[in-house]
């Protein structure tokens, strides 16, 4: 089990790497936009969609990121009543809703790249499977941490807040 979370902490780096650098391109993306338009008298007719798709990426990854921080909303005030190992037979079970749903999402972001791949962003021309495939990543991310957490849960590793 050391193996398989030391894995998804190089995933979980390597991904906030890559989060930074998608809020560095979108911030300088929006600031040359506006830059172009108000001082240049120009505007750059790819931006609005190039920063629309960053930030499509940008949720997708940072909601992996939030599951495995555990940073997503909750309503504790319940299960805070209840002893250690109902608590955890909950946590398991809420993982594993997770890990379902993020099953689906794979399952049917796959299928919507299917329609998509063959369309063509309007502005930047580019497939449409690309913004898209932020849906099969994201949930792909997301299965990865959901069953860490059930995994970790079992052995007694998870903690029990």
């Amino acid at each position: 089990m050391r193996r398989v979370s030391r894995f998804l902490d190089f995933v979980q780096g390597f991904t906030e790497y890559v989060l930074f650098f998608l809020v560095g391109a979108m911030v300088a993306i929006v600031f040359a936009q506006v830059i172009f338009r108000f001082v240049l008298r120009a505007s750059l007719p790819w931006s609005e969609e190039a920063s629309r798709y960053i930030m499509v990426w940008l949720s997708m990854l940072g909601a992996g990121i939030g599951l495995r921080r555990k940073g997503h909303i909750g309503v504790e005030a319940l299960t805070m009543l209840f002893p250690p190992r109902l608590k955890r037979a909950v946590e398991v079970f809420g993982s594993l809703i997770a890990a379902l749903f993020c099953g689906g999402l794979i399952f049917y972001g796959m299928r919507l790249l299917g329609v998509v791949s063959a369309q063509e962003s309007p502005a930047m021309e580019i497939s449409m499977a690309l913004p898209y495939g932020a849906l099969v990543v994201g949930g792909g991310l997301m299965l990865l941490y959901a069953l860490e957490s059930v995994a970790l849960q079992l052995v007694g590793e998870g903690k029990a807040q």
